[in-house]
């Protein structure tokens, strides 16, 4: 005959043990963003380390890495939390009343300004690329190409007089602003922003000679 055996109590039920909460868009990612390109932009790319910009942002190692896998992705945020593609497809805000010559002025008047307010992460891209890092170089060739299709088509929608050659003249006011960028942030040199602008003028007044405004 076998014993009675005592009923167990049941056991109660383990409640599941929350993930931790996926990387979004929230103050700790963009605290980090910040932290990382002003490390960056001092030190260089490859002289950044995920340990040092953990410390930077007061948090471990791990926790850095939950939110970007590698310096790379760090990198690839930046660019697109500024949201370059967006500002491609938006066309500059530029009189159309005004003359051709003051109106192209007037276009590379906005696209250098928008370039200086993200001075910090262009001069990160331009000066790793120098150094020949694949990763800053092939953001700069997506951006180049971008900026060319972009100003090629701002050109056909705010130059009604010009019927052609729309696509070489886009790659010459890039390739001004361009210069104007490393003579900025790399020369430091003074006066560039007012030399782009006489460039420009000379510029405009061969592609519009009959315009003596």
């Amino acid at each position: 005959m076998r014993p009675q055996q005592t009923p167990r109590a049941p056991t109660p039920a383990t409640a599941p043990q929350a993930s931790p909460p996926a990387p979004g868009t929230g103050p700790q990612r963009a605290r980090i963003l910040g932290t990382a390109l002003a490390l960056m932009s001092a030190q260089g790319f490859a002289a950044t380390s995920m340990r040092t910009i953990a410390t930077a942002c007061d948090l471990n190692v791990a926790t850095l890495y939950h939110y970007f896998p590698s310096k790379a992705d760090i990198l690839r945020a930046l660019v697109k939390e500024r949201a370059y593609p967006d500002r491609f497809t938006e066309t500059p805000a530029v009189d159309a009343a005004l003359p051709p010559r003051a109106r192209l002025v007037a276009l590379m008047t906005r696209l250098w300004q928008a370039a200086l307010a993200e001075r910090a992460l262009l001069r990160l891209i331009l000066s790793e690329g120098l150094r020949g890092d694949e990763l800053s170089r092939g953001v700069a060739g997506g951006l180049t190409i971008a900026a060319d299709a972009s100003i090629a088509r701002w050109l056909a929608e705010l130059f009604p007089e010009l019927p052609s050659g729309r696509t070489r003249i886009a790659r010459l006011l890039r390739a001004l602003l361009e210069t104007a960028l490393v003579d900025h942030l790399a020369a430091a040199r003074p006066g560039v922003r007012e030399r782009l602008r006489e460039e420009v003028a000379d510029l405009a007044a061969l592609i519009f000679p009959e315009d003596q405004s």
